[in-house]
């Protein structure tokens, strides 16, 4: 059947959208048979070509609207949304468009063939303009803002800048089962070995542990959407979900850095008792760094590997320069080394600026997850049930284990 009217277009486009509609939400596992694959196609189709000619006969009708013609005689478009095309000397209640008389025109042909110039058109006294033109004087410029003009949709979501930097992959990874992770740290070593005489004394040594506990802590967050959003934009549902992990890994990185250990924190490697630290002084940021590194060797008995910076603080490394102004990390022209004194470097914004952290991540820090990042979405949230709303929920449970704080060394005032 062919629709010509745009009431007939639009009314067979709501049919097929219900249709549509109605095959996708009786199938919510999408398990989707042949035919039902082949159905949902040729409407989509359909609804596509539908939509084009619809557009174009809306077009259409609001450039009509704006048109002031002869005798009050209207520019009506065919069924089928294209105009109808008369030659010159055409049944007087028939309007041509200035294009139409153009091109109907030999002066205007012969204007083009001549590639510029002057040329006398003569629309003759039998055309029947379906705008307002004169030939004597010329018509009104026509700029944009005369014709409707529709805004082209580009396809997907730009995403916020956000930052995917972490930490968590410089420690040990591990798992729990339990809500606490327990660990004896060795806090005391009294070591009395020394040359002794035949038949003396032996010196008696001294050995101290301290039973550390670390609770499994949970980070989480929601957010509400209606079912319609979820059903109707199915790229919505993975945007959504993206951004709720996104979300749980950024409070991860913060609390492993910067937890303050009062319940529900983590209690974070720069909080820590016992960890070190080195001030820059008039030291230049490299040396500042070493001296850290040293510490670490020196006092917490530890091999360093690697340096945590904010990119601020960063950006003042990398730009370092001789007195000629050779730059010490690499030509601009280059990526440049990512690292520091032999050491990665991991540059994320959740460090403390002006400060560094200098650590052996592995293998005296360990992170233990009780559960991996999981997004649930349920409609059992207040009155949600009856408003079709959706709750979508992302959250993790996790410990922070340091077995040697003294393994770790802020350098600061850089």
């Amino acid at each position: 059947m062919a629709y010509r009217t745009l009431a007939e277009k639009e009314g067979r486009l709501a049919h097929l959208r219900g249709e549509w509609q109605q095959l996708w939400g009786s199938k919510p596992e999408r398990d989707f048979s042949d035919d039902d694959v082949s159905k949902l196609r040729a409407w989509n189709d359909e609804m596509a070509d539908l939509g084009a000619e619809i557009d174009q006969l809306r077009d259409l009708e609001a450039m009509a609207a704006q048109h002031v013609v002869a005798g009050g005689r209207d520019i009506v478009p065919n069924g089928d949304g294209s105009m109808p095309r008369e030659g010159m000397g055409s049944t007087p209640g028939r309007l041509l468009s200035t294009r139409e008389a153009l091109e109907a025109s030999a002066g205007y042909r012969a204007f083009r063939q001549s590639g510029g110039g002057t040329a006398v058109i003569d629309f003759g006294d039998e055309t029947a303009l379906g705008a307002s033109f004169s030939p004597e004087v010329g018509g009104a410029l026509l700029t944009l803002a005369n014709i409707n003009v529709q805004p082209q949709r580009l396809p997907g979501i730009v995403p916020l800048a956000l930052e995917e930097r972490t930490i968590a992959d410089l420690m040990l990874p591990g798992n729990t089962d339990g809500n606490t992770i327990e660990y004896y740290e060795e806090t005391t070593f009294t070591n009395a070995g020394a040359p002794v005489e035949e038949g003396a004394a032996k010196p008696e040594s001294a050995l101290g542990y301290t039973l550390r506990t670390e609770s499994v802590r949970k980070i989480a967050h929601w957010i509400p959407a209606t079912d319609e959003l979820l059903m109707d934009v199915s790229q919505m549902r993975s945007v959504i979900e993206g951004r709720m992990v996104f979300g749980v890994r950024r409070a991860e990185e913060t609390q492993l850095l910067n937890g303050s250990g009062t319940a529900p924190a983590i209690r974070g490697l720069l909080n820590r008792t016992g960890i070190q630290t080195q001030a820059r002084g008039t030291d230049p940021v490299p040396d500042a760094v070493y001296r850290g590194m040293t510490r670490v060797r020196v006092i917490g008995f530890a091999e360093p590997t690697a340096v945590v910076f904010h990119p601020n603080d960063w950006q003042d490394v990398r730009l370092l320069k001789t007195a000629d102004g050779i730059y010490l990390w690499g030509s601009p022209s280059e990526s440049g080394p990512e690292r520091i004194w032999g050491l990665d470097v991991r540059l994320t914004t959740a460090m403390t600026e002006n400060t560094a952290l200098v650590g052996a991540f592995r293998p005296y820090a360990q992170v233990f997850r009780r559960t991996g990042i999981t997004v649930t979405a349920s409609t059992e949230h207040s009155t949600f049930f009856v408003e079709n709303k959706v709750a979508i929920l992302a959250e993790e449970r996790l410990a922070l284990a340091v077995y040697r704080p003294a393994a770790f060394c802020t350098v600061t005032g850089i």
